[in-house]
């Protein structure tokens, strides 16, 4: 199963990245939310429920290398 990107959507200076993380067990995916500033998470929340978990680094990791993947 691969990270699924929803949407990405910028508001001042910070970019708002939503998706959908594969978990390790049968549930499926678990939604994430995060706020970058620049390349730095400021804010997360997670179907998990944790504050900055492995799902959320997963997903701005996927976020990243897209942005990296359009720009060249």
């Amino acid at each position: 199963m691969n990270i699924k990107i929803l949407s990405v959507t910028k508001k001042d200076n910070l970019y708002e990245v939503e998706g959908l993380v594969p978990a390790k067990c049968a549930v499926g995916y678990y939604h994430v939310k995060i706020k970058l500033q620049g390349f730095r998470i400021i804010e997360s929340k997670c179907d998990c429920g944790e504050n900055f978990c492995t799902h959320a680094i997963k997903l701005e990791f996927a976020y990243v290398k897209m942005k990296n993947k359009l720009s060249s």
